[in-house]
């Protein structure tokens, strides 16, 4: 039960501490990109150091992993902002929802008769839900065009959607039952986002980073990496069956995140983006009932 509460609380701490960023002067980019590193380091040394890399390499899903790794620096970023511009609830409701995205291609491919009547109300409610915060951010933002900010939630509901289908993809491969393979498939797109992110350093002349960068980035990177390491102890735990342990995360994480969110920050959201959030605790709590 503890490893569940924690996975919880590292979790909605990336929002918060995101959103905390732009009030605190750091710059997110420099955060980010060592956040990647930090995360990246912890991971390799739970895997096993040097041998874990070279098993890793020689592993079935080393290449879409890696692809998949290139997109995770611009998507953490695309978070930060949304977080930072539109408040911690609209990025809450994005990321978290966006576990329908899976469902719906497992069932595409499995079958439509494995979804029950809560999986089907779940994804009936999951994409309102999104479009309904996504336009509070364009009501928010009517003064950057016609689209105002709306694409940033849309865009990283199917990012992170991408990234979910993917790891489910391979969580019954054989390579993973191996001594430290899961700590190494999770350290793979952590390297890769970290290298990304310092090129990307690099091409946009970015200052240098100073101490209160580095700092965060480093805080960022442990709970970043503790909320993945976590997530692993509560599926291996047998403290509830797998296929709820995700919808009741999201649900805590997106409630929870909200309401620091208003306290820490005054962050209170508009009134779409109240419906965005009652209506993803409607859906998550339809896959958790039926």
């Amino acid at each position: 039960m503890t490893a569940f509460f924690v996975t919880i609380a590292t979790t909605v701490a990336i929002y918060l501490l995101f959103a905390g960023f732009g009030r605190w002067g750091v710059q997110t980019s420099w955060a980010i990109t060592l956040n990647y590193f930090v995360a990246a380091g912890l991971g390799w040394t739970l895997a096993g150091g040097v041998p874990a890399m070279g098993d890793a390499l020689t592993a079935p899903w080393i290449w879409p992993l890696a692809a998949l790794g290139l997109a995770f620096y611009p998507l953490f970023r695309l978070t930060a902002k949304c977080s930072q511009e539109l408040g911690v609830s609209v990025a809450t409701v994005a990321t978290k929802l966006s576990m329908a995205i899976p469902v719906l291609v497992f069932a595409l491919l499995d079958g439509w008769s494995g979804l029950g009547l809560g999986q089907w109300l779940g994804l009936a409610l999951a994409f309102p839900a999104v479009w309904m915060s996504a336009m509070d951010g364009d009501a928010q933002t009517k003064d950057q065009g016609r689209w105002g900010m709306a694409w940033m939630p849309v865009v990283m509901f199917l990012g992170s959607g991408t990234i979910d289908t993917m790891f489910g993809w391979f969580t019954d491969d054989p390579s993973m039952e191996a001594p430290g393979m899961q700590m190494a498939f999770a350290s793979v797109p952590f390297t890769l986002g970290g290298v990304v992110g310092l090129l990307d350093q690099f091409r946009s002349s970015t200052p240098h980073p100073k101490r209160k960068d580095i700092l965060a980035g480093m805080m960022l990177g442990v709970v970043n990496f503790g909320s993945l390491y976590f997530l692993l102890r509560v599926f291996n735990g047998d403290l509830f069956q797998r296929s709820m342990v995700v919808p009741m995360l999201n649900l805590s994480v997106i409630v929870l995140a909200t309401l620091v969110s208003v306290v820490a920050f005054k962050d209170i959201p508009g009134r779409k983006a109240r419906w965005g959030v009652a209506l993803a605790a409607l859906a998550i709590g339809a896959m958790m009932t039926f």
